[in-house]
């Protein structure tokens, strides 16, 4: 996920143009991240420091760690880590920047040191990012949230990414939560879960984005917003809702799964807040929803959001 943080950053700071970040995205899937750029990332080395060993290895036939070790830049025990987490690293995104001429060691140091100050992610955090670890982005992403069922809260949330990864799309960009008193949707799916900790969880997004969403969980080609995809879209829902009350089971909390349902064009009224949590996907924003209590509904006339009724 660190990639498709740092991409939108380099976006939205007009470093990069939309087509550079798609072509960089792209490549990234057939490269393996250099030890350089992990000594960079990891604070062992500055990039003059890298940018000298890569000269080295122009002159000498040896290996960036052996170089390294031997200028005193890093330790055995250092490369020997790097060597490890290389093949796991998710940090292809700036090697391949690199590769492609769009940064210099300087630049890319320069640029990461800017987007940790700019976002104020720590560096437990980034890693968190760069290790794809779910359930510490969720601790990152949903730090809005109430203190009254953030445990349940984040234990969802984590699953809902995990599932998400698991069967629709591998490429997750993740906003923060935001608290809002209503939340207008095109579509929603939600499935009412009651009992003792009964709370709210669902989706909404645009019609072609869940269409792409049905298809992919379907796994045949779908065009539109037809039956099978509305039961493809409530049947990702159920499951992850029946993988959750299973763990939730476990550890002695018993809730009642309701048959899931799809809304379309309203509005949702919650007694305290909704937390809503934009997730971009490859093919567009899923809208992750989270109450503390089930919320009341109304119904909307398309596009005139001022004509609502009761559900």
């Amino acid at each position: 996920m660190f990639n498709q943080h740092f991409g939108n950053y380099l976006l939205e700071k007009k470093i990069l143009r939309p087509e550079e970040l798609r072509t960089a995205l792209e490549d990234q899937k057939t490269v393996r991240v250099k030890l350089g750029i992990l000594a960079i990332d990891t604070g062992y080395m500055t990039a003059e420091q890298a940018e000298r060993i890569h000269r080295l290895q122009a002159a000498k036939d040896r290996k960036f760690g052996e170089l390294a070790i031997a200028e005193g830049y890093l330790t055995e025990e250092q490369v020997n880590e790097l060597l490890n987490t290389q093949s796991l690293s998710n940090t292809l995104l700036g090697q391949v920047l690199l590769e492609r001429g769009l940064f210099t060691f300087q630049q890319y140091e320069e640029v990461l040191l800017q987007y940790r100050q700019d976002t104020g992610l720590n560096a437990e955090e980034i890693l968190a990012l760069k290790n794809d670890d779910i359930n510490k982005i969720a601790e990152i992403f949903l730090k809005t949230l109430s203190a009254e069922r953030d445990r349940i809260a984040h234990e969802y949330f984590s699953l809902f990414i995990r599932n998400l990864i698991r069967f629709i799309d591998g490429e997750i960009r993740i906003e923060t939560a935001e608290a809002k008193k209503e939340y207008l949707f095109p579509y929603l799916v939600t499935q009412p879960i009651l009992g003792e900790y009964g709370f709210f969880g669902g989706f909404s997004a645009d019609e072609a984005v869940l269409i792409r969403a049905a298809s992919i969980y379907a796994e045949e080609p779908l065009d539109s917003m037809n039956l099978t995809a509305e039961d493809s879209l409530k049947e990702f829902l159920n499951c992850h809702n029946g993988l959750f009350l299973s763990h939730l089971s476990h550890n002695g909390v018993e809730l009642d799964l309701m048959p899931a349902k799809l809304m379309r064009d309203g509005k949702l009224q919650p007694d305290d807040t909704v937390y809503v949590i934009p997730l971009h996907l490859s093919f567009g924003r899923v809208d992750f929803l989270f109450a503390e209590r089930q919320p009341a509904f109304q119904e909307c006339e398309t596009h005139l959001i001022s004509k609502c009724s009761s559900f």
